[in-house]
């Protein structure tokens, strides 16, 4: 009999200390997913007081009267295309990415020809380009008639979870994610290979060339990321990589100063010269953060759509929230 009750407790004494343990794993994975989340959201207010400094007047006058030497590299003002900033903290590190909707093309506003261009040179066949680009017309015109390959009522009636066609403008990039022939690995720019347990290939997504806050055709040359100036522009890599770096050390101010500072595009031009803007006054823009553990295990990202607003109480207002960042 004692030793039945030795056995009975010893089991029920590592039971006790496998639930302590999977508890103590539980609070643990709690904690440190707060951290990352606070982390993160700490990135998201340092770029939203970056872009209040960008749009104010005498902050702009006080750095124009300041030496480029003299200002440390963490003190000089952040730049909107897409480039990656860093913030070092206790628990772990913050990368933050701004970027102007003035370097996208609107997706509501975008003509069909420039459209099934864009979508063209994203790599898809020309069935599969075909139907993304009839899909996204139908899905934001008024009527219930469809293009050869595009999509209404009908169709999304048809599906295992049926919902109507939008027959109007996009509220959010997130909703062509409705739209027939648009794929996740299409909006958001991730590419599976064929093997089993392969790698994931990163490429242009929907959501890096698009906005529904993007002035209109033209693209903002100074704010433009590479994958835009790559697949709205159609240049090589190496050509807007020059565009970049000549850019960082100032902003274009027109065509003539492009060409001098980037003589390569002379002979492109003609065909890409009226899809560029200058000087863009859009106060919205795209931030990321994505947070990380010191060993980068652990990730928490955070987007968010801002519009800079001075009759806010904050001088900005927050137009998208999104917890989670794929």
């Amino acid at each position: 009999m004692v030793l039945w009750v030795i056995a009975i407790l010893s089991v029920i004494v590592l039971e006790f200390c496998f639930a302590m343990r999977t508890e103590v794993n539980i609070a643990k994975n709690y904690k440190e997913e707060t951290q990352l989340y606070a982390i993160a959201g700490a990135g998201i207010q340092r770029a939203m007081a970056e872009l209040i400094y960008k749009h104010d007047l005498r902050i702009q006058q006080w750095r124009k009267t300041l030496v480029t030497e003299e200002v440390p590299s963490e003190k000089k003002e952040w730049t909107t295309d897409g480039r990656s900033y860093s913030l070092s903290f206790e628990q772990g590190i913050c990368e933050i990415r701004i970027m102007s909707e003035a370097g996208k093309m609107n997706i509501n506003t975008v003509s069909e020809p420039t459209l099934r261009k864009i979508i063209g040179q994203m790599g898809l066949e020309e069935v599969k380009r075909d139907i993304v680009v009839d899909s996204i017309l139908d899905w934001r015109d008024p009527d219930d008639l469809y293009r050869i390959n595009g999509a209404e009522n009908d169709y999304y009636q048809s599906l295992k979870e049926p919902y109507y066609c939008k027959n109007g403008n996009l509220d959010s990039m997130e909703e062509l994610l409705l739209v027939r022939g648009v794929t996740s690995n299409l909006f958001y720019g991730r590419e599976e290979e064929k093997e089993e347990k392969g790698p994931t290939v990163n490429r242009v997504g929907l959501k890096d060339i698009f906005s529904i806050y993007a002035p209109g055709e033209e693209i903002d040359i100074n704010s433009a990321s590479s994958p835009v100036l790559r697949v709205v522009l159609g240049l090589p890599n190496d050509l807007a990589q020059r565009i970049i770096k000549a850019r960082e050390e100032k902003v274009f101010e027109n065509q003539q100063d492009l060409l001098h500072r980037v003589p390569e595009l002379s002979s492109l031009m003609g065909e890409i010269g009226r899809a560029i803007a200058y000087k863009s006054t859009t106060l919205y823009y795209t931030v990321e953060s994505r947070a990380m553990n010191k060993d980068r295990k652990s990730l928490q990202g955070l987007k968010v759509i801002i519009k800079i607003d001075p009759t806010e109480k904050g001088k900005y207002k927050v137009i998208q929230w999104v917890d989670t960042l794929l």
